[in-house]
């Protein structure tokens, strides 16, 4: 696996640390979804599993490589809630820190990828801690993260931190359009995905896109009074919250930089706070009931433009 062309100049930093044993026992990669994060950080599992020398990518051909294409290779785990929009309980995370405490099979690096690492409870969170303060030599351990700020300031102390942006327009627009081989969707796509490569690239090829603008066309019938809250929240909750959530915000951004442009509304900011609010709580695990969730999201929407009307 390689990195993304966005990721080049990343990439050759962490090759240079590799080189020089200057790589770190904890590292933190964040930034928002849809960019390339997990991907890099296999691509930095690959490398360093690869038992080729002096090479700037995993080789993909040594016994190390194959072992990873095969998904049997001993000394690489990968962590991630069991349904999307779960937390990562602590026996999964007790699991992996006695597993990093062990040699490594193959005689070289154990890695360990943590994604969305923000999905840990406190207790796995607090589980992890140990291994974080006692790492052993030849242990890297890569926390992806959406949102870092969800982490303990404990953990986040204990990592070298990698934030990656967005990339340029021209460089995901490039990409996309040499993986996809066709321009006039990708600039639609891009542009709705907010400049995320690999959310548009989703978009492209599954249906989220029909549901994304599905939703998008709830939420507009819900403003301008043509569907009841209850009703909506009906539709909505059939829906993955997290990824709902965040077609909300994107859309909330899209209208306050273009319809309401030149005539802001004050409570459309309240509103977007509302929508963090919703979503750190379903992130963190406490399993609200969607169907009130929505409803109280729609009714709080609605009311944004009641004295417009």
């Amino acid at each position: 696996m390689l990195p993304l062309p966005w990721q080049e100049t990343l990439w050759d930093t962490l090759n240079t640390s590799i080189e020089q044993e200057r790589l770190p026992h904890a590292i933190l990669i964040s930034g928002p979804s849809g960019i390339g994060k997990v991907r890099l950080a296999k691509a930095l599992a690959q490398h360093l599993l690869c038992s080729a020398e002096m090479t700037k990518y995993a080789c993909g051909s040594c016994k190390g490589c194959q072992l990873l294409a095969a998904g049997s290779h001993a000394d690489i785990t990968y962590l991630e809630p069991e349904e999307p929009g779960k937390p990562i309980k602590i026996d999964p995370v007790r699991a992996l820190c006695e597993s990093l405490s062990k040699t490594a099979q193959q005689g070289g690096w154990k890695v360990a990828i943590i994604a969305p690492a923000e999905a840990m409870n406190i207790n796995a969170a607090n589980a992890l801690l140990k291994n974080l303060e006692e790492p052993q030599p030849k242990t890297l351990l890569i926390l992806v993260s959406h949102r870092p700020s969800l982490l303990s300031a404990t953990i986040r102390s204990r990592c070298q931190k990698i934030n990656m942006p967005i990339p340029d327009t021209a460089v995901a627009n490039q990409w996309l359009t040499e993986v996809t081989g066709d321009q006039s969707a990708v600039d639609k796509v891009l542009f709705l995905a907010a400049g995320k490569p690999l959310l548009a690239l989703d978009y492209l090829q599954s249906d989220n896109l029909q549901q994304r603008q599905s939703f998008e066309e709830l939420i507009a019938q819900v403003r301008a009074g043509d569907i009841s809250p209850l009703d909506a929240a009906q539709q909505a909750q059939k829906l993955d919250s997290t990824e709902s959530i965040d077609w909300f915000s994107s859309y909330i951004h899209r209208l306050a930089t273009t319809d309401l442009a030149d005539q802001p509304i004050p409570a459309l900011f309240g509103f977007s706070d509302k929508l963090l609010q919703a979503r750190n709580w379903v992130v963190s695990g406490n399993n609200p009931n969607p169907q009130l969730l929505w409803e109280e999201l729609f009714m709080d929407w609605l009311m944004v433009f009641a004295k417009r009307r």
